[in-house]
């Protein structure tokens, strides 16, 4: 869907303000619009106040999504002036189409996830050349996409419906990318996709993720790899480990499981088992040394039970997994999932929510706890009137946690050692056992 409504015939400035929501995939490519729209000749703005031009990069993976998507889009439109533009882009136009135009009548600009690099050219004429990204993260990391959508198929997902079947990135043209964001300041790459372990899948004798990453880890400042979005029914653990320990690629992985319970990844069309879980867990972490492991859990699903659930729990009790984002399943249209029978009660999985947040809460504040007194790695974030924040390896931005440092003279992007302190909930404290530079 590309749709423009106002003609554009108001005096406005050259600026424009993002306002970014979902996963690191769509804020890479909310870079790569706002790095256009800066080569056409505009601005970024930090205060939207001042903005000739707002813009929504939007999410409809799940419904809460898609309803807070909606909230702020009409939230933004209500306080914007008649000379500013607001445009929408992504999965939430993509997925609801036409609909959107009924609903927000004070949306200037739709576009969807095939034509939003085109902003550009609708507000300030044709960008003739790829002006690369412009980074809306700190500017010593950066999220590196090497593939754009799935082909898994998993019967609760709406992405392939949204982003196609996967496409994998050239591997020269992510390594050149990946030197390009060396070269300007990056220090921390997190690699991501939509599933990243099937980058290179789709392209006939084309070298592996392992080779790939083997290649990045050899671009010089680039300090961190980080690795996100892997999903378990492509992970090799013996190679895996060993890339880690022959690379830079962190011991720090995202595995969504999602479940453990058989019944219920046949269901989700997950294509693994418990026993293959166990076996990639048991794997890594007895040949990766400080191993971190985050995941995605998910229940509510049709047809989970009581025994279900407690499989669920009892693994997660077992495994005591770094870092977890629990969610509750929901019928997303056009999905298989959403027509199966035997529906969960609402309050049934709002109680097991609550049991599996309670758990890993407890676990994840107990392995912080045992952190104190250890000396760790901290790449500084930011600093500001509260104190100086960054993280260590175990923490992935945005979603884990900080470091509190007790070093004000600590600069944005410098790592060095410190020693933890104390745990509060889900950030450590520290103070510097080294100078930072």
């Amino acid at each position: 869907m590309k749709n423009t409504r106002k003609a554009d015939n108001i005096a406005r400035p050259a600026t424009f303000h993002f306002y970014n929501l979902g996963c690191p995939k769509n804020l890479v490519d909310a870079e790569r619009v706002a790095a256009r729209l800066s080569a056409a000749g505009w601005a970024e703005a930090d205060d939207p106040a001042a903005a000739g031009l707002l813009v929504v990069t939007t999410c409809a993976f799940i419904e809460a999504a898609e309803e807070e998507s909606v909230e702020q889009i009409l939230e933004i439109a209500a306080a914007k002036e008649e000379w500013q533009l607001l445009a929408v882009l992504g999965c939430l136009v993509t997925r609801e189409g036409a609909e959107l135009e009924d609903l927000m009548p004070e949306v200037d600009i739709f576009l969807d996830v095939a034509s939003m690099e085109g902003l550009a050219d609708e507000v300030a004429g044709p960008v003739t050349h790829d002006p690369g990204r412009l980074l809306f993260t700190p500017p010593h990391t950066a999220y590196l996409k090497i593939a754009e959508g799935c082909s898994n198929r998993c019967s609760y997902c709406t992405i392939p419906d949204i982003r196609g079947d996967l496409t994998s990135r050239p591997g020269d043209e992510i390594l050149r990318e990946a030197a390009s964001l060396a070269g300007s300041g990056v220090r921390e790459l997190i690699v991501i996709a939509q599933d990243t372990t099937a980058w290179g899948t789709d392209r006939n004798g084309e070298y592996d993720l392992h080779f790939l990453l083997e290649s990045m880890s050899r671009i010089e400042g680039l300090e961190w790899i980080r690795l996100m979005y892997l999903h378990p029914a492509r992970i090799d653990a013996e190679r895996l480990a060993a890339t880690i320990r022959s690379t830079n690629v962190i011991p720090y992985l995202d595995i969504p499981i999602q479940h453990v319970s058989d019944t219920v990844l046949e269901g989700m069309g997950r294509g693994y088992t418990e026993k293959d879980l166990r076996s990639i867990f048991d794997t890594l972490r007895s040949s990766i040394d400080g191993l971190v492991i985050r995941t995605t859990l998910m229940t509510g699903f049709p047809g989970e039970t009581d025994e279900d659930f407690e499989c669920l729990a009892s693994f997660i009790e077992e495994y005591r997994l770094d870092h977890a984002g629990i969610f509750r399943w929901s019928p997303e249209r056009g999905t298989p999932a959403s027509s199966f029978g035997e529906r969960v009660a609402d309050e049934i999985i709002s109680e097991r929510l609550e049991e599996l947040s309670s758990l890993q809460f407890d676990i994840s504040a107990d392995i912080l706890a045992g952190m104190e007194g250890r000396e760790i790695d901290v790449l500084v974030d930011m600093r500001s009137e509260t104190g100086v924040s960054g993280r260590w390896y175990g923490q992935a931005p945005e979603i884990d946690g900080s470091v509190w440092l007790a070093d004000p003279s600590a600069l944005p992007g410098s790592i060095g050692k410190a020693v933890v302190t104390r745990s509060e909930a889900y950030d450590l404290f520290a103070r510097p056992a080294e100078d930072f530079i």
